[in-house]
């Protein structure tokens, strides 16, 4: 088994090389931001991502389990039903996936070097981002500063720029604090916030809940709510403890969920409901009723990696009824594939989804990650995310597993040594430093349980 640096993951932020921390905040702000460039015609999300992996590259290793999503990958686009003559069109997606799941790889190794940066680098961001929407939902002046920015950062890109429908559900103009739309700040709250949750000890319940629901209050986004539930889920089997006392708890709090759902989301729920929200339908209902025709065509492989292209009667079929111009929705139909869990069913069919995911689940297991974390946290970001081949999507889920993994050995470390841990990334006393597997498992687990280009829409 090979280990981090024992004599290096409890230095303190400063003591942090400063290449690890230029790596760490790139990832970081490649997910928040998901800024992109233009290759060849082709826009490339994420590539701050990129960057950071390459400053992180010397902490590689393991590499078995991630070869093997990518000759899966590799076949799917070489044996994909929709056939040859897309592979041109196709081979761009597959080179995304391919280096968001390396990316990916690379985070996940680093993740158990210098823990104490990276708590405080997720507190900073986490907090970043409450008093931000704060600022912006406030002062016009912070909202301009903003405005500006995404202007410039992100020129010829989508915009959220729907004032009037926040102004008529919500009452104000949501904020989207440096980024594209709301819903990428809610995200990466979730993935910021859970993180150093799983790494904090001290008062981090109270936060963490003041944080969402400052962030709730202010970002209008029904994503955040989910930081709190995922947090509270991975803490407790990280600790080993039963999960009956967070689903007791779970019923007052879906509770007060359920009325903050009615207190701030009643407008936009009526809307769902009586099927008139865009955002909606092109994020969930729509990539779902494209699925289920791809897969009664494709049942077994799917059209393979990135076809969308073989998939537009599908999406003329399904998006007629929000979408009557069909020259303009074919000019835009592929910017619609807005869920990387259909994405996933279209792409590999039902045989071909199921050994993707065990696949995830395996690279996952490789680090120490139980297909009870890896799963649920893949299939929530799936959920959330539109880019089946964005880095930012990938990044944000070894993000969360990184940190629950060094959550998970420092309380098993805690209790050999029979003492309760005050921090999840302080050493117990006697013990050198956290160990963070890496070697690849001998066997396949026994049991499993269980978009080139993202484009954002209202949320």
């Amino acid at each position: 088994m090979t280990t981090a640096n024992p004599s290096t993951r409890h230095l303190s932020f400063g003591e942090a090389p400063v290449l690890f921390l230029v790596g760490l905040n790139l990832y970081i702000a490649a997910l928040y931001l998901n800024f992109a460039i233009t290759v060849g015609g082709f826009v490339v999300p994420g590539v701050l991502g990129l960057v950071g992996a390459v400053c992180l590259v010397n902490h590689v290793r393991n590499l078995m389990p991630t070869a093997l999503l990518v000759a899966f990958l590799t076949l799917s686009l070489l044996a994909g039903g929709s056939g040859s003559e897309m592979f041109d069109i196709r081979l761009p997606s597959y080179v995304q996936i391919v280096v968001a799941i390396g990316c990916a790889h690379v985070l996940l190794c680093s993740m158990g070097q210098y823990m104490v940066a990276v708590r405080k680098t997720l507190l900073a961001w986490m907090l970043f981002i409450t008093v931000g929407v704060i600022l912006e939902a406030l002062f016009p002046a912070f909202r301009e500063l903003s405005d500006a920015f995404r202007t410039w950062a992100f020129e010829g890109r989508f915009l959220y720029t729907y004032d009037a429908r926040d102004l008529r559900e919500y009452g104000f103009i949501r904020p989207s604090l440096f980024s594209q739309e709301p819903s990428h700040v809610a995200k990466a709250f979730i993935v910021f916030a859970t993180g150093w949750y799983l790494l904090a000890a001290r008062r981090r319940l109270a936060v963490l809940i003041v944080c969402t629901v400052l962030v709730t209050m202010f970002l209008r986004s029904p994503f955040v709510v989910f930081a709190v539930p995922l947090a509270l889920y991975l803490d407790r089997i990280a600790s080993g403890r039963p999960l009956t006392r967070v689903f007791a708890a779970g019923v007052p709090l879906l509770g007060v969920i359920a009325v903050t759902f009615a207190e701030i989301f009643s407008t936009r729920w009526q809307s769902i409901m009586s099927s008139n929200d865009s955002s909606f339908f092109t994020r969930y209902q729509g990539p779902f009723a494209v699925a289920r025709d791809a897969l009664e065509q494709y049942p077994v492989f799917g059209v393979g990696i990135g076809a969308k292209e073989a998939l537009w009667e599908f999406v003329r079929d399904s998006y007629s009824r929000n979408f009557t111009d069909a020259s303009y929705l074919y000019g835009v139909y592929l910017d619609y594939f807005n869920n990387a869990l259909a994405n996933s069913l279209m792409f590999f069919g039902l045989i071909g989804a199921a050994v993707f995911y065990y696949l995830i689940a395996y690279w996952a297991r490789s680090f120490g990650v139980r297909a009870i974390v890896s799963l649920p946290v893949v299939l929530l970001f799936f959920m959330l995310d539109g880019a089946l081949e964005g880095i930012r999507m990938w990044s944000s889920i070894a993000l969360v597993m990184g940190c629950y993994l060094v959550a998970k050995q420092a309380h098993d470390e805690h209790r050999v040594s029979g003492q309760r841990p005050e921090r999840a990334s302080e050493p117990p006393t006697g013990s050198s430093s956290l160990q963070f597997p890496v070697a690849r498992p001998a066997a396949l687990p026994r049991r499993v349980l269980g978009s080139g280009t993202p484009v954002g829409r209202p949320r």
